[in-house]
């Protein structure tokens, strides 16, 4: 498992021991921005543990083998003549299905917000969307099973759904849905008729979820009803955190609070459009979590947070409580003057 830091460093966990032994390490990519860089998203590759793409806002994606030394790729956006002025930074990215493209989102930057678009394998730049958002790009999501699919989101409170196979972005737009807030975070679902969902968590702590191809609404619940599912009365302290796919095709939300070092932590499932009922408490946290990972078939979630702490959770014989272990990045003995990989 990779996690990004707030001071840069990328942090690599070997959570099966059986599985090549990888070693802990810390890395902290380098950059030749006078400005301060942080990391807008850390990414395998493939299904592998050992290709690994990590993204600056200094506007790089660098790709590296943990099995050898140095940068195998870079990417960076190159000015073409036929498009407006493209910002350095980057605020998100994507790989998509099968690793063959990377998608970029920036920032607004001359009324334009921009989707860059990378060829791996040629280790070149592919093209350019920058009509459909008007601010910036802040989740941008590919199809875990179709490779063409991309969901992104911006603060303009637009969600749209590409079909990255066509050069012409009106031609690739298949639908948009209008959040009437600002977009946060993005996934993907598949509910019980095969149908694919994408959800939307925004940055007013409200859950939106739409029918990707008919555009329907399927669920909404705004900050105050997931604050009242999860047995808190205070809004104002209230977190939303992911949305995530169940083993049987059902969502839940991962949900806590600001207050008391987040301690509060729990789950609720969604069960219609209307409904949320409780569905686990996460004892024994101990920080206010801000990303998380869940692993449908062997029933583990991963947070990671405000603390440093990364933290895995093992679901009791009653399913309504978990268990935890904390991660923590193995120090090296032996000094490096240069980064591992």
């Amino acid at each position: 498992m990779a996690a990004g830091l707030s001071n840069s460093a990328v942090h690599i966990y070997n959570l099966d021991s059986g599985a090549g032994k990888l070693e802990n390490f810390s890395y902290l990519p380098p950059t030749d921005s006078p400005q301060s860089v942080s990391i807008c998203g850390v990414r395998f590759l493939d299904e592998g543990p050992h290709n690994i793409l990590v993204g600056t806002t200094d506007g790089y994606v660098r790709l590296y083998d943990l099995r050898l030394r140095g940068e195998q790729a870079r990417f960076k956006y190159t000015q073409h003549p036929n498009v407006p002025p493209v910002p350095k930074s980057l605020s998100c990215f994507d790989r998509n299905a099968n690793g063959r493209i990377i998608c970029c989102g920036t920032e607004q930057f001359h009324s334009n917000a921009f989707l860059v678009f990378f060829d791996v394998r040629e280790r070149q730049q592919m093209g350019v969307y920058f009509e459909s958002h008007e601010d910036d790009i802040t989740s941008l999501r590919f199809h875990a099973q179709n490779p063409d699919l991309l969901a992104t989101g911006s603060v303009d409170g637009l969600v749209n759904v590409f079909d990255v196979k066509e050069p012409d972005e009106d031609e690739a737009l298949l639908n948009t849905f209008n959040t009437e807030s600002s977009v946060a975070r993005l996934a993907w679902h598949r509910n019980v008729y095969d149908k694919d969902i994408i959800s939307c968590v925004t940055t007013t702590g409200d859950f939106k979820s739409y029918e990707c191809e008919e555009g329907d609404e399927v669920a909404s619940f705004e900050r105050p009803d997931v604050t009242a599912a999860i047995r808190r009365k205070k809004a104002a302290n209230f977190n939303l955190i992911n949305a995530h796919n169940q083993e049987d095709g059902g969502v839940f939300l991962l949900a806590g609070t600001n207050f008391n070092k987040g301690e509060i932590l729990r789950s609720v499932s969604v069960t219609s459009k209307n409904s949320l009922q409780p569905l686990a408490n996460f004892q024994g946290n101990k920080q206010i979590v801000r990303d998380s990972l869940f692993d449908s078939k062997r029933s583990l979630l991963f947070t990671g947070g405000e603390s440093g702490i990364v933290t895995v959770w093992a679901q009791d014989a009653s399913g309504t409580a978990f268990s935890s272990e904390k991660l923590k990045a193995r120090k090296e003995k032996k000094s490096r003057k240069q980064a591992p990989y």
